[in-house]
């Protein structure tokens, strides 16, 4: 006898995607999908242009080395009040933040809600300061990115 859960699970992965006719706001992330330029401030989507993660000098040294084909870069972030800050992402990739060469380890992480054009966010615990956005392993050459407040 095949046990409930997974049952549960092989229905769960097989379900349609919905089909999104517009896009559902994510509390927090009003700004989502209207990118204020190509410059990361908080409380404003942007636009980042990303080069072929071989090419990229990541610091710290990612824990993996960079597969081909694959694109990253790394930006800066101001944060001007202490609290939870969440960092959405359009589409796949892997995000370190970084503070005087030392990675953050995040407080929490999802992927975003179906029709929110939202693929991941993740949330670091920061206090006033500049802060490093490291990307890697993203698909393609752009990403969408926007900081929150939580």
């Amino acid at each position: 006898m095949i046990p409930l859960l997974f049952v549960l699970a092989a229905a769960a992965a097989d379900a349609p995607k919905p089909v999104c006719v517009r896009m559902e706001p994510v509390a927090g992330f009003e700004g989502w999908g209207h990118p204020a330029g190509s410059a990361l401030g908080v409380g404003s989507a942007a636009t980042l242009a990303l080069k072929p993660a071989t090419q990229v000098e990541f610091r710290p040294a990612l824990a993996r080395p960079a597969k081909e084909g694959s694109f990253g870069g790394f930006f800066p972030i101001d944060v001007a009040k202490a609290g939870r800050y969440r960092i959405a992402l359009s589409s796949g990739a892997w995000i370190d933040l970084v503070q005087k060469g030392d990675r953050l380890k995040s407080a929490d992480h999802a992927h975003g809600p179906d029709c929110s054009g939202i693929a991941k966010i993740v949330a670091f615990d920061l206090q006033p300061g500049r802060y490093w956005l490291q990307l890697s392993d993203a698909k393609d050459a752009s990403i969408n990115v926007m900081v929150s407040p939580a």
